[in-house]
């Protein structure tokens, strides 16, 4: 069961970093298009709080923890947004993003203990 929770909430977090890149992608930065991309990806972003919702439910009678169940969505969700935006937006990745990825992983680990 545990591991079904922190998939569940890692598969949460991997939509909801999808959403943004996506947007950027695809949208221009106006009223018009942002109600375009919210009613197009509606149904995605429906599913992924149904997931991250299952997943923080059943992970605060799994684990009786959900601070290290949102410290696992904010650390992938910073992840996968920084390698999305790295493939897709052809961004670069600066040192600095890259101590602050090191440094949500450290706090992740520390709030499972």
């Amino acid at each position: 069961m545990k591991f079904l929770v922190i998939g569940a909430i890692i598969i949460g977090a991997i939509v909801f970093s999808l959403l943004p890149i996506l947007s950027a992608q695809f949208f221009q930065p106006t009223l018009k298009d942002s109600i375009k991309f919210n009613v197009y990806f509606l149904p995605l972003s429906f599913l992924g709080n149904i997931v991250l919702s299952w997943g923080f439910i059943q992970g605060s009678k799994t684990f009786g923890n959900t601070v290290m169940l949102g410290g696992i969505q904010t650390g992938v969700y910073a992840v996968v947004v920084t390698f999305l935006s790295i493939i897709f937006l052809q961004q670069k990745i600066s040192v600095y993003s890259i101590i602050g990825l090191v440094l949500i992983a450290i706090g992740t680990i520390f709030l499972n203990k």
